[in-house]
């Protein structure tokens, strides 16, 4: 939702202000005999219009927090299959490292941390196994992403 219903800020260009109001007119026009079922979904409300959240607009609110350390083993097992740790490098102490951090950004980051071993590769066939300098740096490489979109108002 922060994407299509940016909040109004200086960056805002005019279609983005047209998308929104539109928005705003289409649902203010929805009655319950509609039957109709919107939902919405977001990593940043607080870049979401505000008028789009104001009481009445939509009837539930939920947070659906960061994965825990053990869920974040689980989805960090899944995007990083097929890839090799260093020695003395285990997915549970990247989870506790990475903690915090929305499913979609630690996919991201292991998909980077890959990028930046692939970097490291030498005469070989093989990805080189991941070591947490890969990590760091990813990590770095996509909250850096985040950091500079947050900071531009844009999502």
């Amino acid at each position: 939702m922060d994407g299509l219903l940016p909040a109004n800020n200086r960056y805002l260009a005019q279609h983005d202000v047209q998308v929104v109001e539109q928005f705003l007119t289409e649902i203010s026009g929805l009655q319950p005999e509609n039957n109709v079922f919107l939902v919405g979904t977001t990593n940043h409300p607080e870049n979401i219009d505000s008028r789009v959240l104001r009481g009445g607009r939509f009837s539930e609110k939920l947070l659906i927090p960061p994965p825990e350390t053990a869920q974040r083993v689980l989805l960090l097992g899944l995007y990083l299959k097929g890839a090799r740790l260093e020695p003395g490098l285990a997915v549970e102490d990247i989870a506790k490292r990475l903690s915090g951090l929305a499913p979609a950004d630690l996919q991201a980051i292991c998909t980077t941390a890959k990028r930046m071993a692939f970097n490291r590769m030498a005469n070989s066939d093989q990805l080189p196994p991941l070591n947490w300098s890969d990590f760091e740096r990813a990590t770095e490489r996509v909250r850096g992403d985040m950091a500079q979109l947050d900071n531009t108002g844009l999502q």
